[in-house]
This record gives structure tokens, sequence and C-alpha cells, in this order.
């Protein structure tokens, strides 16, 4: 029987303390949440005034907000330049560890305040796929889907949201789930600035790429890395490439046309920069795979609008 109460004692003073570190952690959450949506949202854009547009804030509002949260954690989250900004190595850190959170609350929340918006599309994407087709396209979807409310949820996993069950998803990766529609397929080509390529030009096959500051993304899945596409063509890479990493396609892009680098380019999402002379082919060769974006509904008794916006997708890629 002692050992009973004792066990009861316990536990009770676990559990005590454990509700005690979660409303600490609510507590300090609360004092800085819009610190960490302006940061978040600073490091999706790379800029801070296309993140204060899309926050529906002033540039001033948005940067004091993020210098709040730096002073409040005692550390530089961005290192600031002419052309933008871009993370510093804490800032980073941070990224990685509250993005799939963040993205996920925000989705939540938002299927929970328009839940009763009838019909609602939500679709499910990553950034590179949200940025580079989807956004470009999106007037024409809404011009076309007009009675239906529709919604982007970005993630670097679209398809493992805990939480959130979107219409659609659109996937990075191999065939072989039933009821998809390959959009794009994998083919990878290195692109860089017209300037970077002029400034290099001993360059003139995949190999040499090897020797060059390379741009990536960090946390490849299911995708070509730059380990990968070197193998694509027998080439052993050395053990220590030249590589800045970023946590969204759009950080590599802008490396790319801002001129530090090489970055891989997919085809399907950098042809417009391709087609305006922003960025070139730093090599003419072309790696291909059997992967590629796949759309699927997201569950099966899909409303009539999300078939919709699953046909017009299905179509506008094949334009």
């Amino acid at each position: 029987m002692i050992l009973n109460i004792v066990t009861f004692h316990v536990t009770g003073f676990q559990r005590k303390h454990a509700m005690a570190d979660i409303s600490k952690n609510y507590s300090y959450l609360r004092r800085h949440a819009g610190g960490i949506i302006a940061f978040a949202m600073v490091a999706r854009h790379g800029q801070v005034s296309s993140a204060a547009d899309a926050l529906h804030m002033s540039q001033p509002g948005l940067s004091q907000r993020v210098r709040l949260l730096e002073e409040a954690l005692g550390t530089q989250l961005f290192e600031r330049g002419p052309r933008g900004v871009r993370l510093s190595p804490s800032g980073a850190d941070l990224m990685a560890r509250i993005e799939p959170h963040l993205g996920a609350l925000a989705g939540a929340f938002a299927d929970f305040t328009l839940r009763d918006h009838a019909p609602k599309v939500l679709i499910a994407v990553d950034y590179a796929f949200a940025s580079f087709w989807l956004m470009p396209r999106l007037a024409k979807l809404r011009e076309t889907i007009e009675a239906a409310d529709i919604s982007v949820l970005a993630s670097q996993n679209p398809g493992a949201m805990a939480g959130v069950t979107p219409d659609l998803v659109v996937r990075m990766g191999r065939p072989g789930q039933g009821g998809e529609t390959k959009l794009i397929g994998e083919k990878v080509c290195a692109v860089c600035s017209p300037r970077f390529l002029r400034n290099h030009p001993a360059i003139t096959g995949p190999s040499d790429l090897s020797a060059m500051p390379l741009l990536s993304l960090s946390g490849v899945g299911n995708w070509f890395d730059w380990d990968g596409w070197f193998r694509h063509f027998g080439i052993v890479p050395p053990d220590r490439l030249m590589k800045t990493s970023f946590n969204t396609y759009d950080l590599v892009m802008q490396a790319a046309v801002d001129g530090h680098g090489v970055a891989l380019g997919w085809h399907g999402l950098v042809d417009p920069m391709l087609d305006r002379g922003d960025l070139v082919r730093a090599v003419p060769d072309m790696a291909e795979s059997d992967r590629g974006y796949f759309l699927r509904l997201g569950n099966a008794q899909a409303s009539e609008a999300a078939r919709s916006v699953h046909d017009w997708m299905a179509q506008a890629a094949q334009i």
C-alpha cells in the first residue's frame, strides 16, 4: 500500500510539472507568436517587402517584429544585404525546427475558420511547386473556377501534414500510387546567371561544376540533389563540394539569379526564368528520372469543386 501511495504521489508530481512546462511554453509562444510568423514569412520570401505584402503589413512594422524577436532570442536571424535577406545559421536552425509545425498549424486553423464556406478547395503542395508552377497560373485558375474558395497550403512535405485533410495533394516522388495524374516529369539542368557563366568560361560539361560554388535545397528527399545529379552522368563528386543550402527553392533561385553560384533547375518550374534570360543553362546536359510531380484527390468523397480544380490543373500541365 505504501508503495502504491508513493507511486501515486510521484505520478501526480510529474503530471503537475509537465503541465507547468506546457503552460510555460504556451506563455512564451504567446509573447513571440507575431514575431515568429513575421520571421517565417520573411524567411520564405527572402525579402521583407514581399513578406509584408503577403501579411498585409507595412515593411517597417514587419521589420520591427523581426528585430524584437532577434532581441528576445539574443541572436541574429537574418543576414541583410542590398538585394534582400538570407537566413543566418541561427535563423536556418530556427526555421528548420518550426516550419513543419507552423505550416500545419496555419493550415489547420485556416481549414477550421473556412469550414462553413462552400465550396472550398484546399490544395497541398511543396514550396517550389507553389511558387513556380501554381502561382503564375493562379489568376487563370480563378477565372475558370469562380464559384470556389481556393486555399494553397505549402509545406516541405505536402503529403504528410498532421491534422490537415487537403482536397488536392501535389507530391514530388516516384510513380506508384493509384489514382494520380502526372503533371511534370523530373528533368533537371544546371542553371546560373548569365554573368556567372561569363565569369567562368572554363565550364564546358557537368564535371566542371564540381569545382564551382553550388546552390542547393536543404532537406532534399525524393528528387535530385547535387550528388545524385553528378552520379547520373557517371561523375564521382569530390568529398566536399562548395555548397550553400537554403530551406526553400525560392531562395535557391534568387541566389542563382544574383550570381552566387550554380543551382539545379527543374523543367516545368524554372522555364519562365530561362525564357526571360534571368537564368541560363550552365551546361546543356539534362538529367532525367522516373520521378515527377503527381496530383491526386485528397479523399474519395471529393467535392465537385475539388474535381474541377483537379481537372483544370491536369489540363494546364499539358499546355
